[in-house]
């Protein structure tokens, strides 16, 4: 309401839809092939490419808002006139930016322009035909036709207009071979009351539909003076009909509007005409025609109605055209008079889309079809990278995780799954696109030592920071060792850990290894860190000191007893772009050290260089800090979610269980990771769950009955003071890799017996 009182006196928002354009989208993916060296992952590659194509365009739309000012050429120059439009537009802009919307404004004013004429001519063509090849299209014919010196004297509507126009119909005109058709909202059809946003309804309708709201601000003093006369003529006319009368209850709703306008006006209201003309487009008659009728119903389920312009399709067209010229008939057929309060109730820029250069394709927007594309690692539009999925059993959380893993890695983004539970979900995608899956656990054979001080490539820190004080790496070791030993004995008093610090200390001592990085070095390959020490050499240390004695025979268990997997040097190797971390098979007081060993491994990965997208995924976190997990393995995963946006990556948990995940230390951890998750997506919720996240997430009780009633493949996307529900996309390849399903399983296990490998992708056995 506030930018609609200091306005432009006429405005004219147009929304215009189409398909979505998603040849550079497709450009960027074919880019990424070509640089690929992984022959399955260049299949995923190409596969995820056609689904693209195959959404694009059969589903999304696309839409595009302009505000329109109209300045008398009679008000100043050029330039005068030039600067009172650049006025208008900085203001608009300040107001809607307020309102949570990106406004884009040209430098080169004239070429945009030009360019925005030229796609609303030309719908067919300039599908095919970009801008920049019609300029040169047009400059060269006239260079071969009229020589070099004609190019300064080319009309502009040569750049512009469409190849074919045609005005021989009643009911619609023919550009580009595209057929118009034209419908206005008749005056006295509007609903006498609107919500706020009412006319998303038509900006969202879909596909070739157009819409354009014209305002017009009247002169405030001459209106009270009319409405004044008015009431007075109406009062002088119910005196003298009888209550019966039929014309007794139109006059006194006229005076009641009147009175109700005029108290408005003397609020500090604004008085204006409204006018809403929609254009209707299709590639034939009969389609246009269809839809023509299909806009009908749509506002006739809304208590209002359509007028279409037949035989005055061609001054429709102009009016069309973003020029504030809505033709003079058409205007007074269709104009309502609103206040301020009324026209603000038309605000059409609600139709949010999250279509990001260079995301991950999630899904189709259900309120708009438009493509949810996000790039989390764009940080001028997302404050931190990290992702939290929420939803109950069998929502679908699994499967959106490792569908966003396979597409991260699709753009060569590191990527590390740490499975807590159900790690097997997860080896068959792992595996079919040549990641690493490791499982760690007390019957493997893998092992990932925790004494190791791990290299660190310094290169790029090196490089961006110069030469910096140099820190212990043995002093920064210890120090996660006592995490860890504080998970495997969470009793340890004061005394013990300091024995235990000893300990360490001598034990790295024994290999050679001191508080001087220079020790860590291998004497016979420099190049190379010496032999590490195993928890079995700390064991030894820890036996021959009875007072020690107590925590040797816990951590026997680790070395001699059933987790003696533990005590092995370093055998899996991290260096592969999708790696899986299978810590399932690990229960009780073992799973929080594991995830602890699991979770060290990987930081060190992350923390290597700051330049690298990377991306760290954590299902089923709930487990890792819910009420049956410890507060250092808690706090050890916060602190990941917290800091891990200066290491150029990204955090993803997934949970089912809220109560659970918000149990430890009254929600601390579970509240903390939320916060520290700038993008949260919502599957479907129990009711109870429901309102938990509606209070997290502070959402209205109209999107928490969406989320409860939410079927498997949709959810929620919150980011940015932005809510939007989606519709998940996957390919069949993609679903042969990551269902879960026991249905859909057992149809891939019949291809697979079939096909053999060649079954992925295939539909049906």
């Amino acid at each position: 309401m506030g930018y609609l009182k200091i306005a432009p006196p006429e405005l004219q928002i147009k929304s215009l839809s189409k398909k979505a354009d998603i040849s550079q989208y497709i450009k960027t993916i074919r880019e990424d092939i070509e640089k690929e060296p992984d022959e399955r992952c260049r299949m995923l590659q190409q596969d995820y490419a056609n689904l693209i194509c195959s959404v694009g365009y059969k589903e999304a739309v696309t839409r595009r808002f302009f505000l329109v000012f109209q300045v008398d050429s009679r008000r100043g120059t050029e330039k005068e006139i030039v600067n009172m439009l650049e006025s208008y537009a900085q203001t608009a802009k300040k107001y809607l930016y307020q309102c949570g919307n990106e406004i884009l404004l040209s430098d080169n004013h004239t070429e945009e322009t030009a360019e925005i004429l030229y796609t609303l001519l030309n719908r067919q063509s300039s599908t095919t035909l970009p801008f920049s090849e019609r300029l040169n299209q047009v400059v060269n014919w006239y260079i071969r036709e009229n020589g070099e010196d004609s190019v300064g004297r080319i009309p502009a509507a040569e750049y512009v207009a469409p190849r074919t126009l045609d005005f021989r119909h009643g009911n619609c005109v023919v550009l580009d071979g595209v057929y118009h058709t034209y419908l206005f909202v008749p005056s006295a059809r509007y609903r006498f009351r609107v919500p706020a946003g009412w006319m998303s309804l038509l900006v969202n309708a879909g596909e070739g539909i157009d819409v354009d709201l014209f305002l017009y601000k009247q002169d405030k003093v001459k209106t009270i003076e009319r409405i004044g006369r008015r009431i007075r003529l109406n009062r002088s006319k119910i005196k003298d009909a009888s209550d019966t009368n039929t014309n007794f209850d139109d006059l006194a709703e006229s005076i009641q509007s009147g009175y109700y306008l005029k108290n408005g006006l003397s609020s500090n209201e604004e008085f204006y005409y409204i006018c809403i003309l929609i254009t209707v487009t299709g590639y034939s008659a009969k389609e246009a025609e269809w839809r023509a009728r299909e806009v009908k119903k749509l506002l006739n389920a809304q208590d209002m109605d359509t007028v279409s312009c037949l035989f005055k399709e061609e001054r429709a067209f102009l009016s069309a055209l973003p020029l504030v010229k809505l033709d003079k008939s058409i205007y007074e057929r269709s104009k309502r008079n609103v206040l301020t309060s009324g026209a603000a109730s038309c605000y059409p820029f609600t139709s949010f889309e999250m279509s990001d250069k260079n995301g991950i394709l999630m899904g189709v927007n259900t309120a708009n079809s438009s493509l949810v594309i996000i790039d989390i690692f764009n940080s001028t539009i997302y404050k931190n990278a990290n992702i939290s999925i929420m939803g109950t059993t069998g929502a679908g959380k699994t499967f959106l995780l490792q569908l966003m893993a396979l597409r991260m890695r699709r753009k060569n983004i590191q990527v590390f799954i740490i499975a807590p539970d159900k790690g097997h979900e997860f080896a068959r995608a792992c595996t079919n696109i040549g990641g690493e899956f490791i499982k760690i656990s007390s019957a493997s054979k893998n092992c990932i030592n925790v004494m190791e001080i791990r290299k660190r490539d310094q290169a790029t820190n090196d490089l961006l920071d110069g030469d910096t004080a140099e820190r212990s790496e043995l002093a920064a070791k210890i120090q996660n060792l006592h995490i860890f030993f504080s998970l495997l004995i969470p009793d340890m008093d004061h005394e013990e850990k300091q024995l235990l610090d000893e300990a360490l200390v001598q034990t790295y001592y024994n290999k050679g290894i001191t508080h001087d990085n220079g020790s860590l070095s291998d004497p016979e390959n420099p190049n190379q860190y010496r032999a590490m020490p195993v928890l079995g050499d700390v064991y030894d240390i820890l036996h021959g000191n009875a007072e020690t004695r107590r925590l040797a025979n816990i951590v026997n268990r680790l070395v001699h007893g059933s987790a003696s997997s533990f005590n092995q040097e370093t055998n899996v190797n991290l260096d592969n772009k999708y790696i899986v971390l299978d810590i399932s098979e690990l229960t009780g007081d073992l799973l929080p050290v594991g995830m602890f060993v699991v979770l060290d491994y990987v930081w060190s990965k992350v923390k290597e260089d700051r330049t690298v997208e990377k991306a760290v995924f954590l299902d089923e976190v709930w487990q890792l800090i819910g009420a049956s997990s410890n507060e250092m393995a808690a706090e050890y995963v916060l602190e990941i979610f917290k800091i891990i946006r200066g290491y150029a990556g990204s955090a993803v948990c997934a949970t089912q269980d809220l109560s659970d995940f918000m149990a430890l230390k009254d929600g601390k951890y579970g509240r903390g990771i939320i916060n520290a998750t700038k993008t949260k997506i919502v599957l479907n919720l129990e009711n109870d769950e429901a309102k938990k996240v509606q209070e997290l997430l502070h959402l209205s009780d109209a999107e928490r009955m969406e989320i409860v009633h939410f079927e498997r493949g949709k959810g929620m996307i919150s980011t940015n003071s932005n809510n939007l529900t989606l519709e998940f996309k996957a390919s069949q390849l993609e679903k042969d890799l990551i269902t879960t399903d026991r249905k859909e399983l057992k149809e891939l296990k019949e291809r697979l017996a079939r096909y053999g490998k060649q079954a992925y992708g295939r539909v049906g056995a």
